[in-house]
């Protein structure tokens, strides 16, 4: 399950007080136009009051950030290219943006905050935004199939395939929005940067990108694999009745009925070369998780500052879940090839995985509390609550089988660990992602001597509490071109 980010607001700023082309006269105020309205919508998503509000207004978010980023960098590659030119006189340009990996300061009740100069900042924060609104978007389209909010209906076998459709549309949506964000991530590890980068927060340090790259492909690869599992979906079917009374009222009776049929004649599970396939994509997962954990722990670590204790917690949890989901497909081979005792191997050994390292499931007031904010924070333990789930559920069924009918000694799980495969990525190459780009009407309307098509935009004004902006120190003087890079 992709991470839960917070969306950042901004500042105000007019690139026009900064910038002149002569080549494309109204460029900056264009730009400022789409800044202003990409402002806008970030506040008012903000505002938005609940989660399901929130996803459905991501699209639009995405739509008013890639507008905004085109032209952004054509003012930027017009700077570069000698066709524009920093304002003499004029102020050096500050832009700032609310943290989103920061942690923030104790009885803090937003993140702060933080300026600094020249437009590769700015730059470097909206391309990173578009990252997490990718993965923002593919998290509701998760959401939609394993956690959805209403049932009841498509009782019909049509329906009931109609539903299936669109659940396997969903999923493979999510895999590719996910691994759109993941290239955004890893972009801008391409990009250039200023001499006083090093100044920059930890959100946009080259370390916690790359963890950010990971964590995505990470997340995408365990969507692909959700395809071929049939337990999130009896999972869901339980949460569904479960808030509706256990199908004791007209409504639930359906979803009732369809878990009992799940619990006695389940879709088969993927056995053999598909099984151990699945089961290498997880491991896979796994080590892109582990690998965004070990560079946020070094992030974490160093003088840029602190990364947000929710999200280490969510690479450990994705990293166990991950290999614990490839001993679970393993064993789950290992059942259905009548070895019940290494079946049962093999989901302790997940169980043991999951919960290592003091991470244990038997703190109950952890747990409950979990449950009781489950609505608010799905995905932030990244599918590890409902993973123990069905580990619980398989293994009193196959000791139950094992007690009564095969009486099979269960392997050593340690020997068992040892025998786990290597990963296999989903995809060997990830697809470039290109930036957004002006087309070439938009380009000859730029060079227009008046301000065709770009209209002023009125900004919200800043709350009190935005206007308190917290690290403004900007890392000092640094040489360069007019002091916009």
């Amino acid at each position: 399950m992709p991470f839960p980010y917070t969306l950042p607001t901004t500042s105000t700023i007019s690139y026009p007080a900064y910038f002149d082309s002569p080549l494309y006269p109204t460029l900056p105020l264009a730009t400022s136009s789409h800044r202003g309205s990409l402002r806008n919508a970030l506040k008012a998503h903000k505002r938005l009051s609940t989660a399901a509000a929130q996803a459905a207004n991501i699209p639009f978010i995405i739509k008013q950030l890639e507008s905004y980023l085109a032209h952004l960098l054509a003012l930027y590659d017009t700077l570069t290219a000698g066709d524009a030119f920093f304002k003499d006189g004029a102020r050096r340009l500050n832009t700032s943006w609310r943290a989103v990996l920061s942690a923030r300061r104790v009885a803090a009740k937003e993140p702060p905050r933080i300026a600094r100069p020249g437009l590769s900042y700015e730059i470097f924060w909206g391309i990173s935004t578009l990252g997490y609104a990718y993965t923002l978007f593919a998290r509701s389209q998760l959401r939609s199939v394993l956690a959805p909010t209403q049932g009841g209906e498509g009782s019909s076998s049509s329906s009931s395939g109609d539903a299936a459709a669109a659940a396997a549309n969903s999923l493979n949506q999510a895999t590719a929005n996910l691994f759109t964000s993941a290239s955004i991530f890893q972009h801008l590890l391409t990009r250039p940067l200023p001499p006083h980068a090093s100044s920059w927060p930890p959100d946009l340090s080259l370390q916690v990108l790359s963890a950010l790259s990971s964590l995505s492909l990470s997340a995408a690869t365990l969507s692909a694999v959700t395809k071929q599992d049939p337990y999130p979906s009896y999972l869901a079917l339980i949460a569904i009745e479960s808030k509706q009374g256990g199908g004791k009222n007209k409504r639930g009776g359906g979803n009732e009925q369809k878990s009992k049929e799940w619990l006695y004649n389940p879709p088969a599970a993927p056995s053999g070369v598909r099984a151990l396939l699945i089961a290498r994509l997880c491991v896979a997962a796994s080590d892109h998780a582990a690998k965004a954990l070990g560079l946020l722990s070094t992030a974490e670590k160093s003088d840029a500052g602190k990364i947000s204790e929710e999200l280490l917690r969510y690479a450990d949890s994705l990293r166990r879940v991950s290999r614990a989901k490839a001993c679970r497909f393993l064993g789950i081979d290992a059942e259905a090839a009548g070895r019940v005792g290494e079946g049962i191997s093999w989901i302790r050994g997940a169980k043991t995985i999951l919960y290592a390292s003091g991470s244990s499931s038997s703190s109950a007031s952890a747990v409950g509390s979990l449950l009781r904010r489950k609505d608010e924070v799905w995905g932030a333990d990244a599918g590890k609550l409902d993973e123990e789930k069905t580990l619980d559920a398989l293994e009193a069924r196959w000791e139950k089988l094992n007690d009564s009918v095969m009486f099979q000694k269960c392997p050593d799980v340690q020997e068992l660990m040892g025998r786990i495969p290597t990963g296999r990525e989903l995809h060997q190459t990830i697809k470039s992602w290109e930036p957004p780009k002006l087309d070439v009407g938009e380009l000859r309307a730029l060079r227009a001597a008046g301000n065709p098509g770009a209209e002023v935009v009125v900004e919200e004004e800043d709350s009190e509490e935005d206007t308190a902006a917290v690290g403004v120190d900007d890392g000092g003087d640094y040489a360069g071109r007019g002091g916009y890079y």
